[in-house]
């Protein structure tokens, strides 16, 4: 049978997985953040190496030499991930670099207008320059195109794809000269790229350690009402049924869960005590009047001359003395389900018992069935006399009564470090699995004693298990096969 998944278990995994997500996606957020402000810091440099190119004087041989200088500034592979062009006014000379891609129409992007800081930090025009269109306002994009050059100082960037990569690209115009300086972004990423895995590994272990700790600590804290209910319910018995979970500082879900848990409890305790009461009042009650039949018929017996009537009352003594065995049992199950059964403890030789009741076997008509024993020597517990008598005698008399004829039966005892165990076989019809999981419910009789004239009420198994138990043992069915019944009692040391 499938285990059942825990609750904690699963609050841990799920406070982990939505953790893990809140951390993907400020992981995706934190990349999107820092490539933008990566290609910000790029548009920047780029602006300033456009008035640079555009300022000094450029011969076209110098074209390389320069990218190779606003490589090294922005570190960067020059010829691959640098490209300049610049015209020079007003002879309106242009050239570019040698791995200029053909067909770029720069005037096909869409332009965006930039500033430059001055010194003291503030945005305006390059100090020196005319002034910017729209009063001295801050430039707005062009849009399409690039119908006229940029005011003089001021900067403007794009992005195109070429070359198989992404580029950014800034376009100024200076007294003399308009310049062109585009740069690859596969660098900028992978910068970004590198910071972030540098600070994800620092900092997602801890954060997932941390998550961990939390998680289980939220589940723990959030399943203590819980582990405290199932504690509780786990020392209810028929001695402890006015136990009731006090209510502490749950929240409110968990406090209706206790409060219908010890309103579950008020009921069954009145049931269990009513019924406990009954069956030992009627229990009483019978005795007395069974064993005034029982005398009558006897005596009626004695008196009685005809045989026919004496057959039939013999039978009715056999009922009546069938019925205040029901009742002497029912009594001392009522008491022990009210936890009243009382012991008189007294050193007791199960070994000496075993052997009485072997005997007594022995004697009887048993058709072709082997008793074997293996009892070990000094079997000594402490108990009551009687009742361990009664529960020895259940116990022999229900292996006699189901062995198949031809078939064993073996008793077993022997010494384990903490107390006596003796163990019970005999061969018997097959019993069911199911037949099984009810061997100790009281009047409960399945198809192997209905199937056979066998006597008894169902009662015997019941309470020798009870009997066990008041004496801190424990009688239970072994596994075996179905043609088998193995029954293991237990008993504690001396």
């Amino acid at each position: 049978m499938k285990q059942p998944s825990s609750f904690r278990t699963r609050i841990f995994l799920v406070s982990q997985l939505v953790v893990t997500m809140i951390l993907a996606a400020v992981g995706v957020l934190s990349w999107t953040d820092a490539v933008d402000s990566g290609v910000d810091r790029l548009d920047a440099r780029l602006c300033d190496e456009a008035r640079r190119f555009a300022q000094q004087q450029v011969l076209p041989e110098d074209v390389e030499r320069f990218a190779s200088d606003v490589s090294r500034k922005l570190s960067l592979q020059p010829g691959n991930q640098v490209l300049l062009w610049r015209q020079a006014e007003p002879t309106q000379l242009a050239f570019q670099s040698v791995s200029w891609p053909q067909g770029l129409d720069l005037q096909a992007l869409t332009w965006s207008d930039t500033t430059k800081r001055n010194p003291m930090g503030e945005m305006g025009d390059r100090p020196g320059a005319p002034p910017a269109e729209n009063g001295g306002q801050s430039p707005r994009p062009h849009g399409q195109g690039w119908p006229s050059s940029p005011s003089l100082g001021l900067c403007q960037v794009a992005g195109f794809n070429a070359l198989g990569s992404n580029w950014r690209v800034a376009r100024t115009t200076e007294p003399g000269a308009k310049a062109v300086v585009a740069a690859d972004l596969t660098a900028t990423r992978a910068e970004v790229r590198q910071m972030l895995a540098s600070v994800a590994w620092r900092a997602i272990p801890v954060a997932l350690v941390l998550t961990a700790l939390g998680a289980w600590l939220m589940a723990v804290l959030a399943t203590r009402p819980v582990a405290r209910l199932s504690t509780t319910m786990e020392t209810v018995n028929q001695r402890s049924l006015e136990h009731r979970l006090p209510v502490g500082r749950e929240d409110r879900e968990f406090k209706e869960l206790i409060d219908a848990y010890n309103r579950m409890l008020d009921r069954l305790e009145a049931s269990f005590r009513q019924a406990t009461r009954f069956s030992a009042d009627a229990a009483h009650e019978l005795r007395t009047p069974l064993t005034i039949l029982q005398g009558q018929i006897e005596q009626a017996m004695r008196l009685s001359g005809d045989q026919p009537i004496q057959v039939q009352l013999s039978q009715m003594l056999d009922e009546a003395g069938r019925l205040a065995s029901i009742t002497r049992k029912l009594l001392l199950l009522s008491q022990a389900d009210a936890g009243q059964l009382a012991l008189s403890r007294t050193p007791i030789d199960l070994r000496f018992m075993l052997q009485e009741r072997l005997a007594d076997i022995a004697l009887l008509d048993l058709p072709n069935i082997r008793v074997l024993s293996d009892l070990a020597p000094r079997l000594v517990v402490q108990g009551d006399t009687q009742l361990m008598a009664q529960a020895l005698n259940n116990l022999c008399g229900n292996a006699f009564k189901y062995t198949v004829p031809g078939g064993w039966i073996t008793v077993q005892a022997r010494a384990l470090a903490l107390g006596v165990e003796v163990v019970w076989s005999n061969s018997t019809l097959p019993i069911a699995v199911q037949e099984r999981e009810r061997f100790f419910d009281r009047f409960f009789r399945g198809d192997v004693a209905h199937n056979r004239d066998v006597d008894g009420h169902g009662l015997g198994l019941s309470l020798a298990r009870v009997i066990v138990r008041a004496h801190g043992g424990d009688l239970t069915l072994e596994p075996s096969m179905l043609e088998e019944v193995r029954l293991r009692l237990w008993l504690p040391e001396l």
